[in-house]
């Protein structure tokens, strides 16, 4: 998009204005009688500059960014992201790093066991029992289904993990 033709003109030329403006502007401020006027009026046309960019820049900002929230909206609409996750991202090198054992203490501290027990201390039933073997079978199903995730393992509701 950078070499479109368009956009290397609209370049040149303004390349050209700026080096045209430089030299007129030099050659202006040397003059004896013109010198002076032409420096106060560069200065106004530099403080009214600086006025409408701190007023105008933050509704341009604000504009900008929302329409580039909806080009980049639009240009993912447009991609396979799974594809490319698959292509481009180490799955294995990232599950290397995963620190598989603190994530299962974290979810098992997450099962307030204490609690259940508590609760439960007045007849120790075999329902209670169950409640918990449950709550431990979730916890371990939870874990495994976060590890098949960061690995990409596919689950078979018929059979084992493959």
């Amino acid at each position: 998009m950078l070499k479109h033709p368009l956009v290397v003109v609209a370049t040149g030329a303004g390349a050209l204005a700026l080096d045209t403006a430089g030299t007129v502007y030099q050659a202006a401020t040397r003059l004896p009688v013109v010198g002076q006027p032409v420096e106060h009026g560069v200065a106004a046309l530099a403080r009214r500059g600086d006025q409408v960019i701190d007023a105008g820049f933050e509704p341009a900002r604000t504009a900008l960014i929302a329409l580039v929230v909806q080009i980049v909206e639009q240009v993912l609409d447009q991609m396979d992201l799974t594809a490319l996750v698959r292509n481009r991202v180490d799955v294995n090198a990232i599950a290397r790093e995963l620190d598989l054992v603190g994530l299962a203490n974290t979810v098992i501290d997450g099962v307030d066991l204490p609690a259940i027990i508590r609760e439960s201390t007045t007849s120790v039933t075999a329902e209670v029992m169950t409640d918990v073997r449950t709550q431990g079978e979730r916890a371990d199903d939870l874990v495994a289904g976060i590890v098949d995730r960061m690995l990409g393992r596919r689950t078979d509701p018929a059979g084992p993990t493959r």
